[in-house]
């Protein structure tokens, strides 16, 4: 079966007209047609057995323009040479589909073969049945992705134009969102490649600065004096600190990439995981960390980990003192389960609470708090990447509490 992805918009003309959605009548204004020769026209596939239904629909739809943009018809007369035509014409706006033709059921066959087989969800299916019997409406809409179900009878030609008019209309978005998406995609990747590629040259030559800067410590310590080893030391922690950003680059470009799945996963295993990642920081610090029950869910491992390795740190890092505390919590809300890990830490500042999710951004620019700005921002992508969302709630010297949300399982 086709993915519906591997269908590309059809193309839809460019020009200024293609936003007028007014329905224009020959008889009743020529001058404001545009010229049919200039724009290509909406292929319409007409599937009917009957001669007489081919030569309605022109007939009614014969002064028809939309966009600027007249009609162009396919007659076919059987399912099978259905199936043929829409391959061939990928840009087909809409199919004008009977039901019953060689077979009882050959219009459902043509609608399954062009929504599962073809994998095309853009084309508009309007089911026209002279015998409503044979395929009832809701099982047919539900079943077989129809957009509209009239009897014969029922399309007059006014009724005729208002079902076109809509059809197209709801086509022209469809493809229109479908190329904003496509861009949007196409954009996002290239950005992440951008990132990991930079990342990854940034590695090598960052690790052989921090040997070098080391095997010099280690060759001229008997030779420095005080302020040349200070300065050399503080080479080296800033060599660090760049090494980690990097990392934390690294990690959110890697996020969500082709080999990231999602499975079944138990988030009192996945908060075990995390707690033993962060075993030295939890144990100098003496922090308690306690828990609800937590459920399973679908999502990826690996990334869960690090999102709650991201919060449990940063509610440690920020309360002051000993034995800092950190409880996890999760409820349900509508379709969503919805977690909170809650400290008593510091808290945030008001003005601040819209940033804490970006890139780079530190709320605390407190020496003492150490970090890449770059944690939070990890933490979103993983969340919104599951599907779900990330948010903050937070008063200054009493803690905070991050809300996220991870679609229930099925």
């Amino acid at each position: 079966m086709a993915n519906a992805t591997a269908i590309a918009p059809p193309d839809t003309d460019q020009s200024s007209a293609k936003h007028d959605d007014r329905l224009i009548l020959a008889m009743e204004n020529d001058q404001t047609r545009q010229p049919t020769e200039t724009v290509k026209p909406w292929k319409i596939l007409v599937v009917d057995d009957e001669s007489e239904v081919h030569s309605v629909t022109r007939l009614a739809l014969e002064d028809f323009s939309f966009a600027g943009r007249g009609l162009e018809f396919i007659d076919v007369y059987s399912g099978a040479e259905a199936k043929q035509k829409i391959k061939e014409n990928p840009d087909t706006a809409i199919i004008l589909l009977d039901v019953v033709m060689e077979t009882d059921d050959a219009g459902l066959e043509v609608a399954r073969y062009v929504r599962q087989e073809l994998g095309n969800h853009f084309v508009r299916i309007i089911l026209r049945t002279g015998q409503p019997g044979m395929a009832p409406e809701r099982r047919v809409l539900k079943v077989y992705d129809i957009n509209d179900y009239r009897a014969k009878t029922e399309l007059t030609q006014s009724r005729m134009f208002t079902v076109i008019y809509t059809a197209l209309s709801s086509y022209r978005d469809l493809i229109a969102l479908a190329r904003s998406r496509h861009r949007l995609v196409g954009l996002v990747n290239e950005l992440e490649q951008f990132a990991h590629v930079a990342t990854t040259d940034l590695q090598d030559p960052l690790k052989d600065l921090i040997g070098q800067i080391q095997l010099f410590q280690r060759s001229q310590k008997d030779k420095l004096d005080e302020e040349a080893t200070k300065q050399l030391d503080d080479m080296w922690q800033s060599s660090l600190r760049l090494q980690n950003v990097v990392n934390d680059l690294l990690t959110v470009a890697n996020i969500g990439g082709e080999n990231e799945t999602r499975t079944i996963t138990d988030c009192e295993a996945v908060i075990d995981e995390a707690c033993e990642g962060l075993r030295q920081m939890i144990d100098s610090s003496q922090a308690r960390i306690t828990r609800d029950p937590m459920p399973k869910v679908f999502a990826n491992r690996r990334q869960l980990v690090q999102l709650f390795q991201n919060l449990i740190s940063n509610a440690i890092k920020f309360q002051p003192g000993d034995n800092p505390q950190v409880h996890i919590s999760v409820t349900t809300r509508g379709r969503d389960w919805v977690f909170t890990v809650t400290d008593k830490g510091i808290g945030i500042p008001p003005e601040n609470l819209d940033n804490v999710f970006r890139l780079f951004y530190k709320y605390h620019e407190n020496q003492q708090y150490e970090g890449t700005g770059i944690g939070l921002a990890i933490c979103e992508k993983v969340v919104r990447w599951h599907g779900g969302k990330i948010w903050v709630d937070s008063t200054p010297g009493k803690g905070s509490s991050f809300f996220f949300t991870l679609p229930l399982s099925e």
